[in-house]
């Protein structure tokens, strides 16, 4: 998280406000975190001043209980002072220092702590990569494998992510994947895509979790003004999938603003994008107006899955991509794996024009 922090304060859409949403991530996931951990002497009202002080009997000392406090009031002050103001270096202070309580908390040996870890869902891809001199950009398109028992894998019809970078960064990038997956950036796979151009330089594999493969890419995102359509902020799978990641971790209580800036900071949506706000107002609808329980995952699978799995009002669907929340609270994005050859998006004219930041207004 400190990381996103840093990268964050050398975007273009930063603002003051958004140290204070860095600030209240860290106290939501340690509130989330602890809430779903087996305590020795589980508080009645499990709130996160209740649960750190709880953290006595689970083997974290005075200070780095006393460091999860000083979050904690950071965050509240930010949420109720519309005066306050927050340093980026005391920001980075405040989640650094609660660090060390997660060791502890693991050596005691808490399990779910390692299911968490677990939880994320490792998935194949391919990435066809593009340079286009011209405009001195690399594009990379990220396709799914898809797979079933007896049959031979498939690639999604259509990217699930598209990344645009400058170039020189190819490196940093690859070095991101390789250290959270396993990757291979030979043309290691025989089929060519059926858009081959003169842009194109090769196809890479890897294998990891969607996540990972996000945070590779999204630091390294060109949000140059693309002419309307052609962003991926302007690609509804990405977005949809970055609305599904932000939604499992964005600080609760949520509006769709906070789920907007989650997937902006985070995921590497440009906030400025044509579809953006539409997916975060339509999704944070799915939750009742406003996101207050807890989700989990988000897992991607077969489109005709997703949709036997959710009912109508869990869904929202953009362009052929569905988002549900199953019973358990799961968010799962749904692909349409059956799909064969090139498949076009059709955009109405009024959805090709390039907004001011929703945040902006606020």
């Amino acid at each position: 998280m400190t990381e996103e922090l840093d990268r964050a304060t050398e975007g273009l859409e930063f603002e003051d406000e958004d140290v204070f949403r860095f600030v209240r991530d860290a106290a939501a996931l340690w509130e989330r975190t602890l809430k779903g951990c087996t305590l020795s002497r589980p508080p009645s009202e499990p709130h996160l001043y209740n649960l750190t002080n709880a953290l006595e009997f689970n083997g974290v000392d005075a200070l780095h209980r006393e460091a999860l406090h000083e979050l904690r009031k950071a965050a509240n002050k930010g949420k109720h002072d519309a005066d306050a103001t927050l340093t980026v270096a005391r920001a980075r202070s405040l989640i650094e220092a609660t660090i060390p309580a997660l060791a502890q908390l693991e050596s005691t040996g808490i399990v779910e702590l390692i299911a968490i870890a677990q939880f994320n869902q490792r998935r194949r891809y391919v990435i066809d990569v593009f340079d286009h001199y011209t405009t001195g950009d690399t594009e990379y398109a990220v396709y799914l494998i898809a797979s079933a028992p007896g049959a031979h894998p498939v690639l999604a019809p259509e990217p699930v992510e598209l990344f645009g970078v400058k170039f020189g960064v190819e490196e940093e990038i690859k070095k991101r994947l390789a250290d959270s997956g396993h990757a291979v950036f030979a043309n290691a796979s025989s089929e060519l895509p059926a858009f081959v151009s003169d842009d194109y330089i090769g196809r890479w594999e890897w294998e990891g979790t969607h996540r990972d493969l996000v945070a590779a890419f999204a630091a390294y995102q060109w949000n140059a003004e693309l002419i309307a359509g052609l962003s991926r902020a302007d690609n509804y799978p990405s977005v949809i999938s970055a609305a599904a990641l932000a939604m499992v971790d964005v600080a609760r209580p949520a509006q769709w603003q906070d789920l907007l800036w989650k997937m902006s900071a985070d995921f590497g949506i440009w906030r400025r994008g044509t579809l953006a706000a539409k997916v975060a107002q339509a999704v944070v609808s799915l939750c009742g107006g406003q996101i207050t329980d807890i989700y989990y995952g988000p897992r991607w699978l077969d489109r005709d899955n997703v949709i036997s799995s959710t009912p109508a009002e869990r869904r929202f669907e953009g362009n052929g991509f569905v988002l549900g929340i199953d019973e358990h609270q799961v968010v799962l994005v749904g692909l349409d794996l059956r799909m064969r050859g090139i498949s076009f998006s059709v955009r109405e004219e009024k959805e090709l024009w390039r907004p001011e930041d929703p945040l902006e207004a606020l």
